[in-house]
């Protein structure tokens, strides 16, 4: 996989999900916009995906540092559990959690 484009199947593998799971939530992501999804084909990003996918990249970067660093959990664990946390929350908690992280707790 070089970044360009991802099967299903590939997907369902990385996230550790069910294939249904993952045609579903293709065909959410597709209809908003994010990916563009051949049937039984390929997927790839759209510039509105990009954009979504950095601000999700950078948010599970900085939780698995959080995680690590100042948490104490192993860093192949934190990697993992910062990108469920990411995948699993309302956005607006993982602003909260991110400036927590950042410590702005304050603020958050």
């Amino acid at each position: 996989m070089n970044g360009s484009v991802i099967s299903s199947s590939d997907v369902s593998r990385l996230v550790g999900v069910s294939k249904a799971s993952t045609v579903k939530m293709t065909q959410r992501l597709s209809d908003e916009g994010y990916i563009l999804k051949e049937p039984y084909g390929k997927i790839s990003l759209t510039e509105s995906g990009i954009k979504a996918a950095s601000s999700l990249f950078t948010s599970s970067v900085i939780l698995c540092d959080f995680l690590h660093k100042q948490v104490g959990i192993d860093q192949q664990e934190a990697d993992q559990d910062a990108v469920k946390i990411v995948a699993q929350v309302s956005e607006k908690s993982v602003e909260k959690l991110v400036k927590f992280a950042l410590g702005d707790a304050v603020n958050a």
